[in-house]
């Protein structure tokens, strides 16, 4: 008896040096997310499960309490490179920004599509950054497109007041580190979401004929943060920067690095065995670029 107890302590002590293992590496260095929606089709389809690498972009302290998700102060340790366009990216979704707080999912998936000065311009669908048009992958879910959704304006584009649609967008120029913003009850509406954005926290005010930050009146800003564009590869069905914003490096969670899992629910077969039909095997361990 003593034996086998001997054994059995082994083992839960390896089974506990792994998972401590796990939850380091998975706060530290790598995590997982499953896609959720159709909105990064046909780079990444519902049911895939995806690695991303958090020190792609920025070495940092954990943002959040593994399993938990519970969000926590962090700290910036050691930048490792700059988001480059055509990335694909895991990020937190802006707070304070959801419709109707209907927005469950805390965390999306999108690809970068212009950093800090740029440019962007979307005509009939195309991208086009500083006036060139920008070469996206193959994988791009592509939608017909015709005279009434390129020319109706739609309600939700960001900015406030644009009369632009998800087609037919800009051009808008993506802020950057250091640029310093007028701000005042005229425009508030244009710059709240950035300086929001950049700031972390929804503190900025209209107070009747000034604009108030953290309690204080201020007529300027000067961003913190690089600022980047993001748009999902299935672009009609997309909730992206087209609606809420850029978004900024403190946002960006890590690079979307391999599917490493990849499930169908809906091709269930019927019998015992029958989720295995519902595995993609031909996406498993598939690159994402």
């Amino acid at each position: 008896m003593k034996q086998f107890f001997g054994k059995l302590y082994k083992f839960v002590k390896i089974l506990v040096i792994v998972a401590v293992i796990a939850l380091i590496i998975k706060a530290l260095a790598l995590d997982a997310f499953k896609i959720p929606s159709a909105s990064m089709e046909n780079t990444l389809q519902p049911g895939d499960f995806i690695i991303a690498n958090k020190f792609a972009y920025q070495i940092s302290t954990p943002h959040e309490i593994p399993i938990l998700g519970l969000p926590i102060p962090y700290a910036n340790i050691y930048k490792m490179g700059e988001p480059k366009l055509g990335d694909v990216v895991v990020f937190e979704f802006p707070h304070g920004f959801e419709s109707d707080n209907s927005n469950s999912n805390p965390k999306y998936v999108k690809r970068i599509v212009a950093g800090p000065h740029d440019t962007l311009k979307i005509v009939k669908g195309n991208l086009y950054v500083n006036g060139e048009l920008l070469i996206l992958p193959s994988t791009l879910k592509i939608s017909e497109l015709d005279d009434k959704n390129t020319k109706d304006v739609e309600i939700g584009i960001y900015p406030p007041g644009a009369k632009w649609n998800r087609y037919n967008y800009g051009p808008i120029i993506i802020p950057a580190k250091g640029d310093t913003i007028r701000i005042n009850p005229g425009n508030f509406k244009r710059w709240q979401p950035v300086i929001v954005t950049d700031y972390g926290a929804r503190t900025l005010l209209e107070e009747g004929t000034i604009v108030t930050l953290d309690g204080s009146a201020i007529s300027e800003y000067v961003l913190k943060q690089d600022h980047y564009f993001v748009v999902g590869d299935n672009p009609a069905v997309s909730m992206d920067s087209r609606h809420f914003g850029c978004i900024t490096d403190d946002m960006i969670i890590g690079k979307a690095l391999l599917i490493y899992w990849s499930y169908d629910s809906e091709k269930i077969a019927p019998g015992p065995l029958g989720f295995l039909s519902a595995i993609r095997a031909n996406r498993l361990f598939k690159i994402v670029d």
